[in-house]
Parts: structure tokens; sequence; C-alpha cells
């Protein structure tokens, strides 16, 4: 940032952020409303940087963000190209995991399909389950030759 001489102007810019820190000081309660008026009046009148001082030199200031803690104490997000590494279940001994809820909605209707023959006295019925069994099966044999 340029160091500004006393006898410079200053802009439109600079007029509008004195006349923040000075809202922010009336707003903390370190301005009464007389004084902001006042500081706020001379503020419009003045036009170089040695005038603007004396409006804001009792003030603290002004407040710069600040990165939330939250952010701050997270790890940096990856360069572009660069992917992080998946982590994922490498147990190849549950091949029918690969189907997830399929799986339990295969096993329930295979069970009402048992139960309602049992409850026939043996008669069984058609096997109407082999309609979900076939996309389950090839649910699990395309996900056996797949690399984990």
């Amino acid at each position: 940032m340029p160091q500004y001489q006393p006898y410079q102007r200053f802009t439109e810019a600079d007029r509008d952020k004195i006349a923040g820190r000075l809202r922010d000081a009336f707003a903390d309660g370190r301005l009464d409303q007389p004084e902001f008026t006042s500081r706020l009046d001379r503020l419009y009148s003045v036009q170089t940087y040695g005038e603007l001082e004396p409006l804001v030199h009792d003030l603290p200031p002004a407040q710069t963000y600040q990165t939330p803690a939250v952010v701050r104490d997270s790890k940096p997000s990856p360069a572009p190209g660069d992917f992080p590494e998946r982590h994922r279940n490498k147990d190849p001994e549950r091949p029918w995991q690969a189907a997830g809820g399929f799986t339990g909605v295969v096993v329930i209707n295979v069970v009402i399909w048992a139960v309602i023959g049992i409850a026939h006295g043996g008669n069984w019925p058609h096997f109407w389950p082999v309609w979900l069994l076939i996309p389950w099966t090839l649910i699990v044999l395309g996900s056996l030759g797949k690399r984990r």
C-alpha cells in the first residue's frame, strides 16, 4: 500500500471507508450522537489525508476479515489434477455385498415365496423371485471382475 502524504487529496472511496469506521464506532458505543454527527460533518468538508487523520486518530483500527477457525485448521484442497485416494471396502469374500440393499429385497421375496408354499401345504407356486434374482446375479457377477 503506498504511503500517502498529508497534503494529498483523497478519493471518495477513502471518504466512504472513514465514514464506515465512524459508523462502526458509533454502533459500538465509542462515539455518542453529537460527536458522531460532528465528525461526519467534518468528514464531508475536508479534502486531504492530513485532515482525515484527526477524525479517526482515537478510534481502534478498522477490523479486517478473519478466516474462521474451522477453515484455518482444515487441510488445504488438493492441487488441480490431483485426486485424493478413495478408500474402498477390500473384502473379496463377500461378492453379494456389491448389490447393496438389493440383496435384502431379494432375500425378503424368497422368504415370502417360501412362506406361501408352506402355507399351502407344500403346493409351491411358480418361483416368481427369479425375476429379482436375475438382475441380482448380474450385479454380483459383474462386481467379481472389478478391481477394488
